[in-house]
């Protein structure tokens, strides 16, 4: 990740909570940021996925709790695991862009080897 062209420290780890659960947590713990995102996504078929976003950063802004709902063909945390991940980081990216951080994310495909594994 980097922000206003710089490098900085980020990790994001992404799980199962059971069958139809996906949940992807971002940090970025650098001092001048402290951001924290934690997605999860809950869907099956024939309903739409739900996707709550809890945003903790950058900073001292306050903590906010966003959710949307998608229809299931377009994001679900079953078998479009990629799908999520990317809506978790634009969620990330427009909190940081709107406290004035240039931000680029750069996602190599080898990210999403062990995950998508599980879908098979």
């Amino acid at each position: 990740m980097r922000l206003n062209g710089e490098q900085v420290s980020s990790e994001t780890t992404a799980m199962r909570s059971g069958p139809d659960v996906l949940t992807v947590i971002s940090v970025l713990p650098d001092r001048g940021v402290l951001c924290q995102l934690t997605s999860v996504f809950v869907g099956y078929i024939g309903v739409p996925t739900h996707a709550t976003h809890l945003l903790r950063g950058p900073l001292d802004r306050e903590i906010e709790l966003l959710w949307r709902d998608h229809e299931h063909d377009s994001l679900d945390p079953i078998f479009r695991t990629r799908e999520c991940a990317y809506e978790h980081v634009q969620v990330l990216i427009e909190r940081l862009t709107e406290h004035g951080f240039n931000t680029s994310v750069d996602i190599d495909d080898d990210a999403f080897e062990q995950l998508e594994r599980i879908e098979d």
